[in-house]
């Protein structure tokens, strides 16, 4: 066989190559499933799907809106939201998801003229210009009223090496006999820590917030 006649099959066999890719990429087709499979090990994809995890039970909807915890003249805010279906098909595998996102600050004299705000989640990540998009990293609520994930304390002194602050576990359980009534509870991580890593909380860890909207 001349070096041109394979040369040539060389290049009919990529093209073909190609062409099944990409006919199978467009060939995929949306698949939705309920949160909980996102973060279930034994779930068994296909490649066949691009999956859609959805909060499916509403199991979002009752963390919506926002919650405070008030000490005699400060009040800590934090404000809940839903973002459905977002992409995430950059990833390998792709998939879409529903993520519950979040924002607090701690307000002096909440409510009135002289309202005053003394710290705030919503600000630049360490010394870039790139403004934090949620600072709650949920392992969205897969089961009713409760949820848990990460959440970043960026409310004290940032150390320059850990511009993203102290991370703790999060833990919210909205109470079934009042559901405008929560325990927020938030824990360092288990682990190694470095010996200048922060791991003193500027946030509340301990407290039970009233959902006011």
């Amino acid at each position: 066989m001349s070096k041109l006649n394979l040369f040539t099959m060389k290049k009919i066999l990529s093209l073909g190559l190609l062409l099944f890719a990409v006919s199978f990429s467009y060939a995929q087709q949306e698949k939705v499933e309920e949160m909980r499979q996102h973060y279930n090990p034994n779930f068994k994809t296909s490649p066949l799907f691009i999956y859609y995890y959805k909060d499916v039970n509403n199991y979002f909807t009752p963390f919506i809106g926002t919650w405070i915890y008030q000490n005699g003249n400060q009040t800590f805010i934090i404000r809940f939201w839903k973002e459905a279906k977002v992409d995430y098909t950059a990833e390998a595998p792709k998939y879409y998801t529903d993520e519950l996102l979040g924002h607090y600050k701690l307000v002096q004299n909440y409510g009135q003229p002289n309202e005053q705000i003394i710290y705030t989640s919503q600000k630049n990540i360490g010394n870039s210009i790139t403004p934090w998009p949620t600072i709650v990293m949920a392992n969205q609520p897969i089961e009713p009223l409760i949820m848990s994930g990460f959440v970043y304390d960026v409310a004290g002194a940032l150390n320059p090496n850990y511009p993203t602050g102290v991370k703790g576990n999060l833990d919210m359980r909205i109470n079934p006999a009042n559901p405008n009534m929560a325990q927020w509870k938030v824990t360092l991580p288990q682990g190694m820590r470095g010996m200048d890593q922060p791991s003193t909380f500027t946030i509340p860890t301990n407290v039970t917030l009233t959902k006011v909207n």
